[in-house]
């Protein structure tokens, strides 16, 4: 195996344009040192730990702005995260145990592209973006767009994650991420919901709703006709639980040694409706009338 400490994002990207596909990118090694113990090792390993300038997180035009090599136990403790995205800190907060918090980087959570990816759905719903660099200049690639499948994104083998920019949610929304896993935090999502809600003026009717799930289709997922069942309507309870339905509707998990798909169902509708109770009452102070 070729093993590579490069100093610069332009030295990174030469290698990755040259090995491609035999090239595996390192960070935390938190999923990479498994794959390798107990899968098979890559041909180039890529160690881009030591390029200097990746690991932050700033207030910028609109955004806030985190660097690819920022560990998740940074944005937990990340003051301005917690007050700007808190929906991203409460992701970051149920992101496995303190030791993998503190090694993992959010980069490496992005790139890996796992369906039950615990930052994915959150950062899908805040509409954020991936800077990344390729051999001929900068890409900015829209988290809608980013995944393809299970370990696959736009980058593909020679793009290199830079950047997160995400824009500032308004100040009236409120949002929450809710998980659902067999040992709570210390596990993978078995289900992962984030639910983003805007009221109108009146505090009656929901200006703007964003769902995105997690762990229940081949990449995370925002449930498009759930929100649109929700958005411009008064926050009714029938109104919300039959959104509820219809997000796990648009879910297409599979059954597995965890869990069954069928059961992965009723864990989005019912983390759904929780979703959106919680984060309606966050922003208007009312429970979801009946």
């Amino acid at each position: 195996m070729d093993y590579f400490e490069p100093k610069t994002l332009r030295e990174a990207v030469s290698l990755l344009a040259r090995y491609g596909e035999k090239a595996k990118v390192i960070a935390g090694g938190t999923d990479v040192l498994v794959d390798m113990k107990f899968k098979e090792e890559p041909l180039c390993l890529v160690n881009i730990k030591r390029i200097p300038g990746m690991s932050y997180i700033r207030e910028e035009k609109g955004s806030l702005r985190i660097g690819a090599l920022t560990p998740i136990r940074e944005i937990e403790t990340s003051p301005l995260v917690r007050q700007k995205l808190p929906l991203l800190w409460e992701s970051a907060h149920q992101f496995a145990s303190l030791q993998i918090r503190n090694t993992a980087t959010i980069g490496g959570n992005v790139c890996r592209a796992s369906p039950s990816g615990e930052t994915l759905a959150p950062l899908l719903v805040l509409e954020a973006s991936a800077i990344a660099r390729f051999s001929k200049g900068e890409k900015k690639l829209p988290f809608t767009e980013l995944f393809l499948g299970p370990g696959k994104t736009l980058l593909g083998a020679k793009g290199l994650l830079r950047e997160i920019e995400v824009p500032l949610p308004s100040k009236e929304s409120r949002g929450t991420y809710l998980k659902h896993a067999v040992r709570g935090a210390m596990d993978i999502a078995m289900v992962g919901v984030a639910v983003l809600v805007t009221p109108d003026g009146g505090g009656k009717k929901a200006r703007d709703v964003r769902i995105g799930l997690g762990a229940v289709a081949p990449t995370p997922i925002r449930a498009k006709r759930a929100e649109k069942a929700l958005r411009g309507k008064t926050m009714a309870r029938a109104l919300v639980e039959e959104a509820a339905r219809i997000a796990a509707s648009e879910s297409s998990p599979i059954s597995d040694q965890r869990s069954s798909a069928e059961y992965r169902r009723w864990i989005v509708e019912t983390l759904t409706r929780r979703g959106l109770e919680q984060s309606w009452k966050a922003v208007t102070g009312k429970e979801v009338d009946g």
